[in-house]
């Protein structure tokens, strides 16, 4: 069955958009899923942007008021990653009419994933309404926790299952909050830990998902770890490094425990 899925968090800057994008591409190119990315950063929507659509003839803001059908606002990046961008020019919409529209869309797609506005108002409310669960974006420092456990509580309060916190831009410093920290004040598993990587801005500016332009990259395994888990499926790193380390360690990292009780469809 079709799966809305929310990206949300509520301090812009933590790269919130890049881990949709990203995610979505390995979703569809690593495990050939149909899948739709919808910018609902309604107010600076740039989702299309990481695809190289810049100036939408057709948005999710016609949609939204009513201009056009929604199949108008579809754009092919490749056969079966699509993406439904936003309108820069800030038009003024309904937020609360996104949830039908998903509606419409879940019979063609196997995966929708919905990048949220990082305020907390009727934006990122009209995409926690919308999504079937919800995937919340962090950094390791104290400013960001603290916006994301004003996140989950919100999703609590609407009793949207959060599969998650993607702990992103961490440097391995002894500046940086734990993850036991972040898991122990999120009461939130951490099912994803994205490194600090020059080559996602890089991925970026030339418009392709950093999962097919640095395929074996530490960010693009990551997401495929994660988008394994989602999809209840496996996925072995192919690398030889990591491969030799776990022959070594067999202990695995807390992020790995989590995506296993994920795939196996028993963390929440």
């Amino acid at each position: 069955m079709s799966k809305c899925i929310g990206i949300i968090s509520i301090k812009g800057g933590v790269g919130k958009t890049s881990c949709t994008a990203n995610l979505g591409a390995a979703l569809a190119n690593e495990f050939g899923k149909n899948v739709l990315l919808v910018d609902a950063n309604y107010s600076a929507p740039n989702l299309g942007i990481h695809f190289g659509i810049t100036q939408p003839e057709v948005n999710l803001h016609d949609v939204l008021r009513n201009k056009v059908d929604v199949g108008e606002a579809i754009y092919e990046y490749t056969e079966n990653l699509h993406i439904v961008p936003g309108s820069l020019l800030n038009d003024k919409i309904n937020p609360y009419k996104l949830r039908q529209t998903i509606k419409q869309l879940k019979k063609y797609y196997d995966i929708i994933l919905l990048d949220s506005s990082p305020n907390l108002n009727d934006e990122i409310k009209s995409v926690m309404l919308a999504a079937d669960e919800l995937i919340v974006v962090t950094n390791p420092d104290y400013p960001t926790l603290s916006t994301t456990m004003h996140a989950v509580k919100v999703a609590r309060t609407k009793n949207i299952p959060i599969v998650g916190l993607v702990l992103n831009r961490v440097r391995n410093k002894s500046f940086e909050l734990s993850i036991e920290e972040i898991e122990k004040a999120s009461s939130v598993p951490i099912i994803g830990i994205l490194s600090e990587d020059i080559s996602v801005p890089m991925s970026i500016a030339n418009t392709v998902p950093t999962v097919m332009n640095n395929p074996l990259g530490n960010v693009s395994v990551e997401m495929k770890k994660l988008a394994a888990a989602i999809l209840h499926e496996n996925y072995a790193d192919p690398r030889l490094l990591p491969r030799l380390r776990r022959l070594f360690n067999k202990e695995p990292g807390i992020a790995e425990v989590n995506r296993d009780l994920l795939r196996k469809g028993v963390l929440y």
